[in-house]
């Protein structure tokens, strides 16, 4: 019998880690665009990008 797949694929874990890390930064008292921005920042180095 196979494995049972898991339902959270890994872009629907990673797309919870980044919204988590948006709360954080605003609820370290950060504006929402200032949290956005950051979180682009983080998402675009850990692809190779730069911010």
């Amino acid at each position: 019998m196979p494995e049972p797949s898991d339902p959270i694929s890994q872009l629907a874990e990673a797309a919870v880690q980044l919204h988590e890390l948006y709360l954080s930064y605003i609820s370290a008292g950060f504006t929402e665009g200032q949290a956005l921005d950051m979180v682009k920042a983080v998402l675009l180095a850990s692809i190779g990008g730069a911010a």
